[in-house]
C-alpha cells in the first residue's frame, strides 16, 4: 500500500506549482493557510480514503478531528506553510497512518528537493528508494533542530532556556520552519537532536515511524510514548544516550506539559 500512498503524495505535490494562491489567516497573524494547502488536502483525502475500509482522516485544515477509528490517516498538506508563502523551498507533504495509537506508515515528501522519505513498521526507512539510518554522532558533534513556540509565544522562555543549555553542549543549532523536514533530516543522519514544545499530530505522525525505522528515538513527556490525539512536546534523537540527555534537559525546564490543547 505504501507505493500507492507515495504516488498520491507525488500527484498532490504538483499543486505546489500554483503561483497565484490565496492566503488566509487562521485567527493569528503568524498562522496562515493557503488555497494550495486546501487543494492538496482535498486531493489526498479523496485518494486515501478508498485504500482502507472504515479508516478515518484528519488533516491540519480539517474542521473536525475524530480519533475513534481503528485506522487513521493524519495529514499535513503543507508542513512549512510560512516557508511556502515566502518561496523558501523548505516545505513538505506529510502523510501518516495510525493504528491503535501507533504510527505504522509514514510518507514525507519535499518536492523542492525531490526527496521522498517513507517507512512502514518493521520494514525499514527509505529516502528515494535507498535505506536510511540515523547517525552515530555524540552530543558534542550533534546538530540540534528546534523552535520557539510560534503560535503561543508565552512558551518561548523555557524554549530559549533549553536551547541555551543544549547549544553549550552540541555542535550547532538549526531552525528550518518545518517539523517534518527537520525530523526526516534526523532520520537520514543530517541532524541528531530535535525538540519543539508544542506540535500537533499532523506535524509528526509520518516522521514518527520513519525515525523509529531508521533506528532513532522519539517521544514526549508525561506519556510513555508519543500520542496522536492532542498537541505534545516532541523530542527526538539519533541514539538512546542523546535522547536521554535531551529528555533530561527538557524535563528539568518543563516537567509537565504546560497546556491541554
Amino acid at each position: 500500500m505504501i507505493e500507492k500512498v507515495i504516488d498520491i503524495v507525488r500527484e498532490a505535490s504538483r499543486l505546489f506549482e500554483e503561483q497565484k494562491f490565496v492566503i488566509k489567516s487562521k485567527g493569528d497573524a503568524t498562522n496562515n493557510v493557503t488555497s494550495v494547502d486546501l487543494s492538496v488536502q482535498a486531493l489526498i483525502k479523496e485518494r486515501l480514503e478508498p485504500l482502507l475500509d472504515s479508516s478515518g482522516f484528519i488533516g491540519e485544515e480539517s474542521e473536525d478531528h475524530e480519533y475513534h477509528y481503528d485506522y487513521l490517516w493524519i495529514v499535513d498538506p503543507i508542513d512549512g506553510t510560512s516557508n511556502f508563502i515566502r518561496n523558501l523551498g523548505c516545505s513538505a507533504i506529510s502523510v501518516g497512518l495510525i493504528k491503535d495509537n501507533e504510527a505504522i506508515l509514514g510518507v514525507v515528501y519535499n518536492p523542492f528537493r525531490d526527496e521522498m522519505f517513507y517507512a512502514e513498521k518493521g520494514k525499514g526507512a527509505f529516502l528515494n528508494g535507498k535505506r536510511i539510518k540515523v547517525s552515530d554522532r555524540d552530543i558534542e558533534h550533534s546538530m540540534f533542530c528546534t523552535a520557539m513556540s510560534l503560535y503561543n509565544k508565552n512558551y518561548a522562555k523555557p524554549c530559549f532556556n533549553i536551547i541555551e543549555k543544549v547549544y553549550s553542549d552540541c555542535e550547532d543549532i538549526r531552525r528550518l520552519g518545518s517539523a517534518a523536514i527537520e525530523l526526516t533530516n534526523l532520520a537520514c543522519g543530517r541532524v541528531e537532536l530535535y525538540f519543539e514544545i508544542r506540535v500537533f499530530p499532523w506535524d509528526f505522525a509520518a516522521s514518527d515511524v520513519i525515525i523509529r525505522e531508521a533506528g532513532g528515538f522519539l517521544g514526549t513527556i508525561e506519556y510513555d510514548r508519543t500520542v496522536f490525539n492532542r498537541p505534545i512536546p516532541l523530542l527526538a534523537a539519533n541514539t538512546k544516550e542523546n535522547y536521554e540527555y535531551l529528555r533530561k534537559v527538557v524535563t528539568d525546564e518543563i516537567p509537565l506539559i504546560p497546556y491541554r490543547e
